[in-house]
């Protein structure tokens, strides 16, 4: 085993050498493809713009165990300018991944296993692609892991139902009219919607209206250009929307965009919208947290994660489970310019993605 996590150590540090954004990893995926064929037997097939390695088993007797499915990400984190860096531990989840598959090699388990890795996580785009999986194998279970700075190396936690809130990125169009700033009142602004808008924001999005947590997150805006010359015609406002079920992120957006289009409305306004970066909640099936809890020896989490995760995908199709495995206490944030997946987090989940297998 240590020469073999040594080998995996090796793997992440290429993969961490090599960051690619979301739907550019192909450098990545050569990587991985290159080392599951030199060390392992698996049957490597596409899957979307990932791909899948089957170990099958032939077992005479008794009846094979349902099949599970284990799935890794490996996309890089987008840098302000158009570079890539590993801040968030893809690099490491798909080398744990990697070292599950090479210790199945010479084992019997009882089941088949599936190891899916998958790009484009970081814009939600990844997962809604790779579930052709479950069109072209029977897959029983599926789980998924992200490691969590600031939590014991190596403790897993998960919970029933919502681990991660679903969310979405929403930007809204208001188009006006120009006019010479001397004439304010010749033209049409977006200035007093969008105020008024802004202020709005909190009660609309208040939790009492809704089942579970919700929470609306101004990311920005631009409005006119500075051309003291000109008032401002045109506004965009940027808002994320986050909340613990979908129902509750789609009736959110709905209060958001009417309450908008009516202000729009008011001020002869042109109004248009757009979504970005969609992921849905990830709803784990009560069963599987709880055999992660179980075989993992895991400790509760008391409520949702409040960042997304596109996992949620693949649970709308398969029963699974997806949990959060400690980084350490000291381990920086994720998202940081000051973190990197530690290795000694690689053995603790590899062990995790074999209990799960063997459970």
């Amino acid at each position: 085993m240590k020469f073999q996590m040594e080998k995996i150590a090796a793997l992440r540090a290429a993969l961490h050498r090599c960051p690619e954004v979301s739907g550019q990893e192909k450098e990545t995926k050569a990587l991985l493809m290159r080392f599951l064929r030199e060390n392992t037997s698996l049957e490597l097939h596409p899957c979307g713009e990932g791909f899948y390695g089957a170990h099958r088993e032939a077992l005479s007797g008794s009846p094979k165990k349902p099949s599970i499915a284990l799935r890794a990400d490996y996309d890089a984190l987008a840098l302000p300018g158009g570079d890539a860096a590993h801040l968030c531990g893809h690099d490491g989840h798909a080398a744990a991944l990697c070292a599950t598959a090479l210790s199945l090699e010479g084992r019997t388990v009882g089941r088949d296993v599936f190891f899916l890795f998958q790009p484009a996580e970081e814009t939600g785009a990844g997962a809604a692609q790779c579930t052709g999986l479950f069109r072209l194998e029977s897959v029983g279970e599926i789980y998924g892991a992200h490691n969590l700075p600031g939590l014991p190396l190596g403790q897993v936690t998960t919970r029933e139902g919502t681990f991660a809130c679903a969310s979405r990125g929403v930007t809204l169009h208001f188009k006006g009219t120009a006019t010479h700033a001397a004439y304010p009142e010749s033209g049409r602004s977006p200035a007093q919607a969008v105020g008024r808008l802004l202020c709005d924001l909190e009660r609309l999005s208040a939790p009492e209206q809704f089942a579970g947590m919700t929470l609306c997150t101004v990311v920005g805006m631009t409005m006119g250009e500075k051309a003291f010359g000109t008032a401002a015609s045109g506004a965009e406002l940027w808002l994320t929307l986050r909340a613990e079920h979908d129902g509750d992120l789609s009736a959110l957006e709905k209060v958001i965009l009417s309450r908008a289009q009516a202000l729009a409305a008011a001020d002869r306004l042109g109004f248009s919208f757009e979504e970005q970066d969609i992921f849905p909640a990830t709803e784990n099936h009560p069963a599987c947290a709880q055999k992660v809890l179980s075989v993992c020896g895991g400790t509760p989490l008391p409520s949702p994660m409040r960042w997304s995760e596109d996992f949620g995908w693949y649970l709308q199709h398969c029963l699974g489970a997806f949990f959060g495995i400690g980084a350490g206490l000291d381990c920086p944030p994720l998202h940081t310019d000051r973190y990197e997946y530690p290795d000694t987090l690689l053995e603790p989940t590899t062990g995790a993605f074999l209990k799960l297998i063997l459970g």
